[in-house]
């Protein structure tokens, strides 16, 4: 475990997430930034955030800010305000289909780089776990295994009289005995004690937990090696959480199981109590969610745009702009909605 995790107070880790939060925007809208000036698409501003500006400055015609609300961020090309004049040649809306929708998927993709980036890096620092021991690593503040007093280093010997010689079977039988009192030997310092324990039900998984997490086994990569995985592994995230979607979608609980930015940065939060190897794992998981969400197919997300100029792909010729600005300008209405109910909601759950 990373000494980082117990000495910061809440309030840093509260810091390090809007500041995680901030590199996943930033990831994504140099995505958009990046293809668009590779393709010859005059930008006019690059911001962090939205609202009232703290600070910025311009640059080879354009405006670099970070504003108020750190709610997202925005890259403004030529093109595309309608009553805007200027040279096309420069402008988004005179760029090829293939163009415009390598500039709209940068995004998204640029957070699935950055995922990758951040596996990478635990992969070739931390390392990779590979298993665990039946010794404690962490221990959750007020769950039943801190109550009982074990600490990190203790060994789980046996449970209920059974040996356990490997940490998979400790978690395995912990696993499956939420509400049933179990009775732990623990050796520690040469010499064994039993301590009387009971998993608590985690309704999300439908296991039982006692708050601790093993001691891993890992093995650390060299960077490529680490890279590869990190690749792997991002993939591995992706195909994970689209199948979680499309079945949370076929059983009508997609709603319910979404969260807000407040949601997110208490996962982050919490993830960082464990260590900080926990936390960048998380920065990069809901690294790999954003860029997901942002590829729905609804309108003012990249997914919604890159719908509209499949469209034109296939009819050869564009839809009306001026249609496609309203339909995204109310996609933009709902979401907005979207987020203060899902804030609101996350809000009364902490």
């Amino acid at each position: 475990m990373s000494e980082l995790g117990p000495t910061l107070a809440t309030g840093q880790w509260l810091l390090l997430a809007v500041l995680a939060f901030g590199a996943m925007i930033f990831f994504h809208e140099l995505g958009h930034f990046l293809v668009a000036k590779r393709v010859g698409v005059t930008v006019h501003a690059f911001a962090l955030g939205f609202g009232p500006r703290l600070w910025g400055f311009r640059r080879g015609g354009t405006e670099y800010a970070v504003n108020l609300l750190p709610f997202g961020g925005y890259v403004r090309m030529a093109g595309e305000d309608l009553d805007e004049p200027g040279d096309p040649r420069g402008s988004f809306r005179h760029r090829s289909v293939w163009q415009r929708a390598a500039i709209v998927a940068a995004g998204p993709g640029m957070n699935l780089v950055l995922a990758v980036l951040i596996l990478a890096l635990l992969g070739a620092t931390y390392g990779v776990q590979v298993g665990v021991t039946n010794r404690v690593g962490t221990l959750l503040p007020g769950w039943p295994a801190e109550q009982v007093g074990l600490r990190p280093g203790d060994a789980i010997v046996a449970i209920d009289g059974e040996p356990m010689e490997r940490g998979e079977e400790v978690v395995r039988t912990i696993h499956r005995s939420p509400g049933k009192p179990l009775v732990l030997t623990v050796e520690r310092g040469g010499r064994r004690f039993t301590v009387r324990v009971t998993p608590r039900l985690a309704p999300n998984q439908q296991i039982g937990l006692i708050g601790f997490s093993p001691e891993p086994v890992r093995r650390r990569y060299t960077p490529p090696v680490a890279l590869a995985w990190a690749v792997h592994r991002t993939g591995e995230i992706v195909v994970t959480l689209v199948g979680a979607i499309v079945g949370l979608i076929r059983v009508g609980q997609l709603f319910e199981n979404l969260g807000g930015p407040v949601a997110a940065g208490a996962a982050l939060v919490e993830a960082a109590r464990t260590g900080f190897e926990h936390f960048l794992y998380m920065s990069a998981f809901l690294s790999v969610v954003i860029g997901i969400f942002n590829l729905f197919p609804f309108p003012a997300l990249d997914g919604g745009r890159l719908v509209f100029l499949a469209v034109e792909a296939l009819r050869r010729r564009p839809v009306d702009p001026r249609r496609e600005g309203y339909i995204h300008l109310v996609g933009f209405a709902l979401l907005l909605l979207l987020l203060v109910t899902l804030t609101m909601r996350d809000i009364r759950r902490l």
